[in-house]
C-alpha cells in the first residue's frame, strides 16, 4: 500500500511540478532539467568503455561532503568514471569540477526511470551522501546486485525509520550494503532495527573544508576594502536572518562586514542595501572603496573568504537549518547562528557545548556574546578548541574509501 501511495504522489508531482514552473525559475529548472534526460544520457554513455561509478547528491553541501571520497577514489582507479546525480537544481546549475565525467538531475523515482538509469550506467557501485533514500532506485540497486553506500549519514530518533510505523521507511535503507556514519548514535539507531552492517567513519566535510584551506586567496580589492579593520562575515544569509544582522550592523561601527547571501538575487540584494548603510557590491568593488559592508553578488567565494574573518556568522538558523559551520571552523574564528535549527547538526552542538560556537535569538544576544568573547584570552581558547575540534575529525574520507575497497 505504502508504495501504491509512493508511486501515485511521484505522478501527482509530475503533473504539478511544470505547472509551479511558471511561478518559480528553481521549479522551471527541475523541470527542464529531467527533459530527455534518458536519451541524453543513452547518448553520453554510448561510446564509453571505462568502469563507471554512481555518486548521488541532494545538492551543493552533498557534493561538497563526498568530494574527497571521489578523489580518492579517482586516485585509486584512474581509468575509472564518476557519473554524478543532484536532485536539486542549485546543485546541477552550481557544480563544476574537473572531476566529474557525466553530470545528470536524478530521474524521477520511478520503478522504470530506476531500472532504466541502473541499465545505462552499469555502475560498479553507488554512493549516497549523507542522505537521499529513494525507494525504487535502492531497490534496483539490490536487484542488480550493486554494491551501495550511504557516506557521511547520521540518523535521529525523530526519523520515520526508528518508529512503529515506519515499515516501508526501514525496508528502504534494508537495501543499502554498507553505512559509514558520523557518530555512534546512528549506529545505534541502525542496530536498533536489525541493520548491523554499519560503521563509524566520521564526517567527509572535514577533510574537504581542510583541503579548501590550502587554496590561496587571491581578492586583493577585498583586501583593500578591509585594510585594517576587525572582519564580520555573514555567510550564507537567509532573508529569515536579515533582522538580526541588520540591527546589528547598524549598531557596530567597528567591523568591516562582509556579506555573501545565499540567494544573489537582485531582490534580496537590493534588500540588503536598502537596510544596511554604506554597502558595496564586490562585482562595483574598486581597491579605494571606503564603505562599511561589502555585499558578495556571485557564488563560490564564501569558503575561502572565512580566512580573512575575525568572527562568522553562518545563515540558515532561523529557516531550514544552518549552513556549512565547519568552512569558518576550519580557521578557528567563533561562529554564530540562529538558535531554532540547529540541532540536528552533530558538528553544532558539539561546538555549542565546547563554547566556541553561539546561537543566538535576536540582535540583542548577539551583541551581547560578541561583546562577551572579545578579549585576547578568551578568543585564544576558542582558537584551540577549534583547532582541535577540527583535527581529531580528519581522516573520514580514507576510511570511506578503505572499506569500499575492501569490498570490491
Amino acid at each position: 500500500m505504502r508504495t501504491f501511495l509512493y508511486n501515485i504522489s511521484t505522478a501527482v508531482l509530475r503533473i504539478l511540478l511544470p505547472l509551479a514552473a511558471r511561478f518559480s525559475g528553481k521549479v522551471k529548472l527541475f523541470c527542464q532539467g529531467r527533459k530527455q534526460l534518458t536519451p541524453t544520457i543513452k547518448q553520453n554513455l554510448k561510446e564509453n568503455k571505462a568502469p563507471l561509478f554512481w555518486v548521488h547528491c541532494a545538492s551543493v553541501g552533498e557534493f561538497e561532503q563526498g568530494l574527497p571520497v571521489i578523489e580518492l577514489l579517482k586516485k585509486k582507479h584512474p581509468t575509472w568514471k564518476v557519473v554524478i546525480t543532484f536532485f536539486s537544481p542549485s546543485g546541477y546549475e552550481t557544480v563544476n569540477h574537473s572531476l566529474i565525467d557525466f553530470k545528470y538531475y536524478l530521474p524521477y523515482d520511478t520503478a522504470h526511470n530506476a531500472a532504466q538509469f541502473i541499465d545505462l550506467v552499469q555502475p560498479e557501485f553507488a554512493l549516497f551522501i549523507k542522505y537521499e533514500y529513494w525507494y525504487h532506485f535502492l531497490k534496483v540497486l539490490n536487484a542488480r546486485q550493486v554494491p551501495t553506500y550511504s557516506v557521511s549519514s547520521i540518523f535521529r530518533p525523530s526519523q520515520a525509520f526508528f518508529k512503529w510505523y515506519g515499515g516501508w521507511n526501514r525496508k528502504m535503507l534494508s537495501q543499502f550494503t554498507f553505512f559509514m556514519v558520523q557518530d555512534q548514535t546512528s549506529i545505534n539507531l541502525l542496530h536498533s532495527i536489525g541493520l548491523k552492517n554499519a560503521t563509524l567513519t566520521g564526517d567527509t566535510r572535514f577533510d574537504r573544508v581542510l583541503e579548501l584551506k590550502k587554496e590561496p586567496l587571491n581578492f586583493p580589492e577585498i583586501e583593500h576594502f578591509i585594510e585594517d579593520r576587525p572582519v564580520f562575515l555573514i555567510g550564507s544569509l537567509r532573508a529569515e536572518d536579515n533582522e538580526v544582522i541588520f540591527s546589528f550592523i547598524n549598531t557596530n561601527p567597528t567591523y568591516a562586514f562582509i556579506i555573501a547571501p545565499h540567494d544573489i538575487t537582485e531582490k534580496h540584494i537590493a534588500e540588503i542595501e536598502a537596510s544596511v548603510s554604506s554597502t558595496v557590491r564586490h562585482s562595483n568593488l574598486l581597491e579605494n572603496s571606503k564603505k562599511k559592508v561589502l555585499i558578495i553578488d556571485s557564488i563560490g567565494k564564501l569558503s575561502r573568504l572565512y580566512r580573512v574573518a575575525n568572527l562568522a556568522y553562518v545563515g540558515g538558523g532561523f529557516s531550514d537549518g544552518i549552513h556549512n559551520i565547519l568552512e569558518p571552523a576550519v580557521y578557528h574564528i567563533p561562529i554564530f547562528f540562529g538558535n531554532k535549527q540547529y540541532k540536528k547538526y552533530k558538528e553544532a552542538v558539539d561546538l555549542v557545548n565546547q563554547s566556541v560556537a553561539f546561537p543566538v535569538k535576536d540582535e540583542i544576544e548577539l551583541g551581547a556574546l560578541v561583546k562577551a568573547i572579545d578579549n585576547p584570552e578568551k578568543l585564544a581558547i576558542i582558537k584551540a578548541s577549534l583547532k582541535q575540534y577540527v583535527k581529531s575529525n580528519k581522516g573520514a574520507a580514507l576510511k570511506v574509501v578503505n572499506i569500499i575497497n575492501e569490498q570490491q
